[in-house]
């Protein structure tokens, strides 16, 4: 489940390790973790538009990193 990160008072909540992502990231979190943050309010669910994820920021990052001239 998408959820939208809407804010972040420590890196792990619920045994949920959130030291990876900032206010207004998406995560892509197995369900009972997306639920768990809903219920915090530490993120809400996400409307399919905004931000990327971590994994596809890394992704790219790893993308141009493997075409940069050596």
């Amino acid at each position: 489940m998408k959820v939208r990160l809407t804010r972040k008072l420590a890196d792990v909540i619920d045994d949920i390790d959130l030291s990876e992502w900032d206010v207004g990231d998406i995560l892509d979190l197995p369900h009972r973790e997306a639920r768990i943050l809903i219920a915090e309010g530490w993120a809400k669910v996400d409307a399919g538009r905004g931000r990327r994820t971590v994994r596809e920021r890394l992704s790219r990052a790893a993308d141009a990193l493997r075409r940069a001239p050596d």
